[in-house]
């Protein structure tokens, strides 16, 4: 293979065979032997697929596309500000075909599973991780179990080239994404030959999100000072930190590395409370107390990556980052000057993201004339749904939390 895996708490280098986990509390990283070439006759991700953890490009694509937006800059009081746009907007280059970043996730995770070949893969999700998968998994006839919770059933769609015959999709009647992990987990250690699609730990999914900084810089033609995004559970600064470090020591760019700007909805915040406490781990107090509506419930993850070596906290620090908590008004008329000026709908974490770059500004933060890059993580779902006869996934399982794991593995045997 053209990579191995470096543990980030030992320094030890591995030959990867689809590994997840190698010490505890600590990221593994892809290290490349070879040299970043841009395949320019190639589409999206597979344009920088000599830094991918994979063998060969296959037949799926997905990738962002940046531009500098001029009229949303304007309305920011900004002068220099790029969008990395991921989702459906055909004339703008957008070519994430369920509308969001966890597109560029999935297509380089399903050549890394044929490279290891694993049997299947099991998904946990909020919505978009699950919709990827289901995507390129039932395009690819991988078998796919995806579990989510009661209020994410219907995020699950398709479509019409996409069959979805080898997906089996469970709901956890009872529970939330937290729940809907938990069960994929006990699933996984059961299933012999099947893989977890690993979150934060798959080095093809930080990879793959990570190429668009490979895509900003050479759009730009530099690194931009400051990075936007909303946060749930870390894979996408993580994997965005970490190709801009690759940028640099290969001799590609100059650094240093883009400020790390991450955003979470006010309600629950956990990754924020521990950078602004100055702690390098989370404590329990950093939850709210009890259950809560969010503006943007992609964001919602109880389990972040933040106190592994690797992970937010170190990727925050080494760039000297900050954290933003943002109301849901502010995220709402970030949202509607967005879609106004651009023309194009959005998801709530790029509003969350949006919304954050304005406190920014006006905390000074950042300066008007800064080259800032903002990442429109999901985008143009409404628009493919009006001009895409799209469907909903049917269950395949409905479970309560308590017998899920159980529950799955009896129905799988009968199959």
């Amino acid at each position: 293979m053209k990579y191995q895996l470096k543990c980030l708490k030992t320094g030890d280098l591995i030959d990867d065979a689809y590994t997840l986990h190698y010490s505890d509390n600590a990221l593994l990283r892809a290290v490349y032997n070879e040299p970043l070439v841009l395949k320019n006759n190639a589409s999206g991700v597979w344009k920088y697929l000599s830094w991918l953890p994979v063998s060969q490009a296959n037949e799926y694509v997905a990738g962002t596309v940046t531009y500098r937006a001029v009229a949303l800059g304007e309305a920011m009081g900004l002068s220099n500000l790029w969008v990395s746009f991921h989702g459906y907007w055909p004339e703008k280059g957008g070519i994430c075909p369920t509308g969001s970043f966890k597109d560029m996730e999935a297509v380089p995770t399903i050549q890394r599973m044929h490279d290891h070949d694993c049997k299947g893969l099991i998904c946990a999700s909020a919505g978009n991780t699950a919709r990827a998968f289901t995507h390129f998994c039932g395009l690819d006839g991988m078998p796919l179990l995806v579990v989510v919770g009661k209020d994410h059933a219907e995020r699950i769609w398709a479509r019409p080239e996409n069959s979805a015959e080898s997906v089996r999709l469970v709901v956890v009647e009872d529970g939330d994404y937290y729940d809907a992990k938990t069960a994929a987990k006990g699933i996984a250690a059961q299933l012999p030959g099947w893989q977890m699609e690993g979150s934060v730990h798959n080095v093809a999914r930080r990879d793959g999100i990570g190429s668009l900084m490979l895509d900003a810089a050479y759009t730009i033609g530099r690194l931009p000072d400051h990075y936007f995004q909303g946060i749930g559970g870390g894979p996408g600064p993580i994997g965005i930190h970490e190709m801009a470090e690759r940028l640099i020591e290969a001799g590609l760019f100059k650094g240093p590395a883009p400020r790390q700007h991450v955003s979470q909805n006010i309600e629950h915040h956990p990754i924020h409370n521990a950078w602004q406490a100055g702690r390098d781990h989370l404590l329990p107090e950093d939850y709210p107390s009890e259950e809560v509506e969010v503006y943007s419930d992609y964001l919602l993850n109880k389990g972040p990556a933040y106190g592994q070596v690797g992970a937010v906290h170190a990727i925050l620090k080494g760039s000297n980052g900050q954290t933003y908590i943002v109301e849901r008004e502010d995220a709402i008329a970030a949202r509607k000057m967005i879609e106004s000026i651009e023309g194009i709908d959005i998801m709530t974490p790029g509003a969350v993201a949006a919304a954050s770059l304005l406190q920014a500004v006006d905390a000074g933060e950042v300066d008007k004339d800064d080259c800032i890059l903002l990442n429109m993580s999901g985008g143009g779902v409404e628009r493919l749904k009006s001009e895409t006869e799209t469907r909903t996934v049917k269950p395949w399982l409905r479970v309560q939390k308590a017998t899920a794991v159980e529950a799955i593995l009896e129905k799988l045997a009968l199959e």
